[in-house]
């Protein structure tokens, strides 16, 4: 990676802003964002921001370096801290809204991220785990697709309640589907990508779901279940309980917490899979593997304004 240049804005361009992100209590500190609030909403919707005028010299959580030649470098400080350099503002505003979690995430010691892709389905959450093209966000939207509400794709951050239950909070990031659609995710499918895409690219397609479609950020609900997806070319579905040691591997493989030692979250996944019911998915038809998920937690979806 190149070095930045030292300076906050491109040479000759306006003076940088300070920002706030994040509810009160959370309060993340930006300079600079204003290089990429044009498009963050394709990738992070319903965050509190405020701006407060020009930046004087001092740290911030995250800070957005523009260059001279259009490239930009995101400094995220504190636990997990690094610098990201990307070759334009749209890539910036993808990493930004990763730095803005991994900064809301490291501000609480009761809360962990993992990556998964999640849905509410009979009250409660369904929160897919698996390695990348393992199908989470295609498994997860075809549950959307079905009518159940769509509550997170790629991170959820997960806190124990008073009761000391896991509770699944929404983060905010907006979903995305690779494009080309797997052949086998349906023509329904498909009208459903197309019409909730704000923006499609020869890589994605960037959705902006409905209040009724989906989670906003903050809202929370009890996880149901933890589920391992295993998508394989061919084959029929298969959907059974998973060993708890098998869940715990697969979970620190996708948990992200840079404010826990590791020693802290080994114990912490294990409470998380002995408190949780657990289950391998393997499929090779997402349609299918969707269909199973809503079987097995609740029979038919919940009422939509879709009709």
């Amino acid at each position: 990676m190149t070095e930045p240049e030292n300076h906050p804005q491109k040479a000759g361009g306006p003076i940088a802003s300070a920002w706030q992100f994040g509810p009160e209590e959370h309060l993340i500190s930006v300079r600079n964002a204003e290089a990429v609030l044009v498009h963050l909403p394709l990738f992070l919707g319903g965050w509190p921001m405020q701006g407060l005028g020009p930046a004087p010299e001092q740290p911030y959580d995250i800070d957005i370096v523009e260059n001279s030649d259009g490239s930009m470098v995101i400094r995220l400080a504190g636990p997990g801290g690094n610098d990201m350099e990307m070759d334009d503002a749209l890539d910036a505003a993808n990493n930004f809204a990763g730095a803005l979690i991994g900064a809301y995430i490291a501000r609480q010691s009761d809360t962990i991220c993992l990556h998964a892709s999640t849905a509410l389905v009979g009250g409660g959450l369904v929160v897919l785990v698996g390695d990348s093209f393992s199908g989470k966000s295609t498994t997860s939207l075809q549950l959307a697709c079905a009518g159940y509400r769509f509550f997170g794709d790629d991170r959820i951050a997960i806190r124990w309640d008073d009761e000391s239950l896991p509770i699944g909070q929404c983060l905010g990031l907006m979903p995305k589907m690779r494009l080309p659609l797997p052949p086998d995710c349906g023509a329904a499918f498909a009208e459903y990508i197309e019409g909730f895409s704000e923006l499609q690219d020869e890589e994605a397609a960037y959705l902006r779901l409905g209040d009724q479609e989906a989670a906003g950020f903050g809202e929370e609900a009890p996880i149901k279940a933890l589920i391992a997806l295993d998508r394989r070319d061919t084959g029929d579905s298969i959907f059974e309980e998973a060993p708890r040691p098998q869940l715990v591997k697969s979970l620190l493989s996708q948990v992200y917490a840079p404010h826990l030692a590791i020693s802290n979250l080994v114990p912490s996944m294990n409470r998380l899979a002995s408190l949780v019911p657990c289950f391998t998915l393997r499929f090779s038809n997402s349609r299918e593997a969707a269909q199973m998920i809503a079987a097995r937690f609740r029979e038919r979806p919940p009422e939509t304004g879709n009709g």
